[in-house]
């Protein structure tokens, strides 16, 4: 099968593997389900916004309206759930779902997903930024003194795309302001990110909290600034942190098992997003042959029934109960294959 081809089944099995039996609960937490009622108490509305843009690369892969919709509706069945904002606790799980809103504008026009970033754009500069730890922005609105990476370089992301957007000088100072953040105090020589400091309030690196979608978003920020500056050395940094993820976080050319919490399961597929990103800037045979060689390895495991359902280790056939965080992964992972292949 081609990667396109591997990417249509791995979207078509999520729901078949992970469909709710009520339209407000949408998705299942995990499969099997066996407790409804216990498995789905959470409300995981971060997974959600990943879904939002795994359909969007669906949509743009394959020029269907209903791709689209699919996207859309996502996007506003996770936005009306919380409340019809997307105002939250935690701001990095506000930032993930304005990356998806943004995305959205981008291919609707609709002025509504523009709005919902910029509005999460400005609730991080009013209230998420303080000067704990030298500056940088908060994990969580009750937890002010815990800086991390997820929330600081979507940050990034995010102020690059509207200063894209709205050629304003405040996006770019707040995209630099806190990169340099990021880079001085969670960014070793090599170019590892960490992932957060002070979360105990003892002034700590996690230093034991070793993530793919750390270095994804860092590669991520990096592609971004060089875009708009063309200074090399964001481009350098990008590639120098590929290289260190690719050789600290892997084991026989796969990634590692992250853990076993339900977030952890979405983390390679973020890896997958801004590594493939960045191969548009740099031609990598290295990079491109990791993509394809790795997600081989997680199609071959997880093929189920005649659909693919995708487990937390790629390395091993999917066992015990599954969050669907980690099917989204492997779509997004994928989709990237897919994308190189075109």
């Amino acid at each position: 099968m081609k990667w396109y081809e591997y990417a249509n089944l791995a979207q078509l099995s999520l729901e078949k593997f992970y469909l709710a039996d009520t339209k407000e609960q949408f998705l299942n937490n995990f499969y099997p389900t066996e407790n409804p009622e216990e498995d789905n108490k959470v409300f995981n509305y971060w997974w959600l916004a990943h879904l939002v843009e795994v359909r969007l690369d669906a949509y743009l892969r394959t020029k269907k309206q209903a791709d689209l919709e699919i996207a859309e509706n996502t996007y506003m069945h996770n936005k009306n759930r919380n409340g019809e904002t997307l105002i939250h606790d935690f701001y990095d799980d506000m930032l993930w779902n304005a990356l998806a809103a943004y995305r959205l504008y981008k291919e609707t026009g609709k002025p509504i997903y523009l709005e919902d970033a910029q509005l999460v754009w400005q609730d991080l500069v009013d209230t998420g930024w303080n000067n704990i730890m030298g500056g940088g922005f908060a994990w969580r609105r009750p937890q002010m003194y815990y800086k991390n990476t997820p929330v600081n370089a979507p940050f990034i992301i995010l102020s690059c795309w509207l200063y894209n957007e709205f050629n304003e000088t405040k996006y770019l100072e707040w995209a630099m302001k806190t990169y340099e953040w990021q880079t001085k105090v969670l960014v070793r020589e090599d170019g590892f990110v960490e992932d957060g400091i002070n979360r105990l309030e003892d002034g700590a690196i996690d230093y034991e909290w070793k993530f793919t979608y750390n270095q994804g978003v860092y590669i991520g920020a990096n592609l971004e600034l060089y875009r708009i500056t063309k200074e090399a050395k964001y481009l350098d940094t990008a590639n120098k942190t590929a290289d260190i993820s690719l050789k600290e976080l892997t084991e026989d050319g796969i990634f590692k098992d992250e853990g076993s919490g339900g977030d952890e399961g979405l983390f390679k597929g973020i890896f997958y997003r801004y590594f493939t990103d960045l191969m548009e800037e740099t031609a990598n045979k290295t990079y491109r042959n990791f993509v394809f060689n790795s997600c081989q390895v997680l199609v071959d495991n997880a093929k189920l029934d005649g659909y693919l359902l995708m487990g937390m280790n790629w390395k091993e056939k999917p066992s015990g109960k599954i969050p669907y965080s980690a099917e989204l992964s492997g779509m997004i992972a994928l989709e990237m294959a897919a994308k190189l292949e075109r």
